[in-house]
């Protein structure tokens, strides 16, 4: 009976073996689309394909980088379709950081694999997951009034008040809305981002020395791109959407709201300007001596009582006994207020200010300070990493409000941690300790402050323990394992310059 068994499998096993050897190795004939997306589904038409879902495996590769291997979908013996997963970007080129459309070879493995990959010829591009388009506006009815001005749309050449008229939004992109002032929802209108990217373009500093037509084909600020908003364009350290409302601000204080020169632009460093000659390059013209905002800020100080303020000296061990008068500007407290202390706000120190620079609401603190700077709790975080912070955490100002906490001061000669110090005070260690301009290095060297300057100038607008760790509201009680500056240094560290 086994003889019998085994006389009976034998040409089973062998009819097996002749089916595989009978298997031929798939071909590929034709990929389609040409170009195709992560996301999207390719289809790959040829011969010798196992029929069935997730029968195929398809092998994408690019020289110099991994094979991706994917499963195929549905098959037939003669075509095939593949979704193309998120994990495909990883083979693809990178440029500027960010995967571009690159030629994939392709190679199918049913049984086998396929003898080779595909020719350039019939292989695909493949790019990286599509953008979602952006909706198409709706058509405007005329008889509706989008922007509320009382002048129904088909007898309004700008129906939403963006500054751009309904024709120039047309003939830029018929994506644009002509009922909706900020198209992409980042929180800048489009008139603003569209002149904004033509002074970015401008090519005033070249030979043709003119303003050139709006960048319809890669315009940037962007009004279609609702991720811009957080980006500084022109490089003064001010973002897109922070230019904005400085702009908006200047046009609540009186200023005309129009296109032609932009009291803020994202696109210029220099927003007050002139062609020089009047055909040349633009040269800033808004001095830093005579500010006229800070002129405003000095005469409201003068008046409400802020002009000056009462400091106690360093080694007083009482905040409430002792403290002398001291001028708002004189930030180092000797005998008067000094020509970089006037000029505390002229940053590059060149006589004219560029748009961080200047203080639009008038509070005392630059744009850039209550951005970037001294009025961000960040800002000391990282500049002094060696520094515990104290433990509470105070809020900063607004650029575009004088009074960020309502209490009727100003929020430069306010003090945002109640140490009696005001913040414009505490903004500049450099300019508190009379360092502005020491040199330790120089040959002969400058002489350094001495100790009780160094500790004058260890301000912080954050931390009410600095610089006076008597003040009237310092923490008196430290704890062991938890310090803050200036209870978390040794004591020989007590006299660190901080430049």
């Amino acid at each position: 009976m086994a003889a019998a068994l085994t006389a009976l499998l034998v040409p089973a096993v062998a009819g097996t073996a002749t089916a595989e050897a009978k298997q031929r190795a798939p071909v590929v004939k034709k990929v389609t689309p040409k170009r195709v997306f992560v996301g999207e589904t390719m289809t790959i038409r040829g011969k010798y394909f196992r029929t069935g879902i997730a029968k195929n495996t398809v092998a994408f590769k690019r020289k110099g980088a991994k094979v991706v291997l994917v499963r195929a979908g549905k098959s037939t013996k003669k075509l095939m379709r593949v979704e193309l997963p998120e994990r495909l970007e990883k083979v693809l080129r990178v440029k500027n950081g960010t995967p571009v459309a690159t030629r994939l070879k392709v190679r199918v493995m049913s049984t086998r694999f396929g003898r080779r990959y595909t020719s350039r010829a019939r292989s695909p591009l493949v790019g990286p997951v599509k953008p979602p388009a952006p909706p198409v506006p709706p058509a405007t009815d005329p008889n509706a009034d989008c922007d509320g001005d009382g002048t129904v749309n088909k007898h309004d050449a700008d129906d939403d008040n963006d500054l751009l008229s309904d024709a120039t939004e047309a003939a830029l992109s018929k994506l644009l809305d002509t009922c909706k002032a900020d198209t992409d929802g980042d929180g800048v209108d489009d008139g603003y981002e569209y002149q904004s990217a033509r002074d970015l373009n401008d090519d005033e500093y070249q030979n043709a020395n003119a303003y050139t037509p709006y960048p319809r084909k890669l315009p940037y600020p962007n009004p279609l791109d609702g991720s811009d908003q957080h980006v500084d364009h022109d490089g003064d350290d001010l973002t897109l959407v922070e230019e904005f409302k400085l702009w908006n601000y200047s046009i609540a204080k009186g200023s005309p709201r129009t296109l032609e020169r932009l009291t803020y632009s994202a696109g210029e460093q220099y927003s007050v300007s002139v062609r020089a000659g009047g055909t040349g390059n633009r040269v800033p013209t808004l001095n830093a001596a005579n500010y006229s905002k800070q002129n405003d800020f000095l005469s409201w100080a003068a008046s409400a009582g802020y002009g000056s303020v009462k400091l106690n000296a360093i080694g007083d061990t009482t905040w409430w006994d002792g403290a002398s008068a001291v001028l708002l500007r004189n930030f180092d407290r000797d005998a008067g207020v000094e020509a970089h202390e006037v000029l505390y706000y002229d940053h590059f120190g060149n006589g004219k200010l560029d748009d961080s620079e200047r203080d639009e609401d008038a509070d005392g603190l630059t744009n850039w300070s209550e951005t970037r700077g001294c009025m961000q709790q960040s800002y000391w975080t990282a500049l002094y990493d060696e520094e515990s912070p104290y433990y509470l955490t105070y809020e900063g100002t607004r650029l575009d409000d004088p009074d960020t906490d309502g209490d009727g001061i100003r929020d430069g000669a306010d003090d945002q941690d109640h140490d009696g110090v005001p913040n414009v005070m505490e903004c500049s260690r450099a300019l508190a300790a009379d360092h502005v301009g020491d040199d330790p290095d120089a040959d002969p060297p400058v002489a350094l402050p001495d100790a009780t300057r160094q500790l004058e100038g260890w301000v912080n607008p954050f931390n009410p323990c600095l610089p006076y760790p008597y003040s009237r509201s310092c923490k008196r009680i430290v704890t062991i394992d938890n310090g803050w500056a200036p209870f978390d240094t040794k004591p020989e560290d007590v006299y660190r310059i901080y430049n």
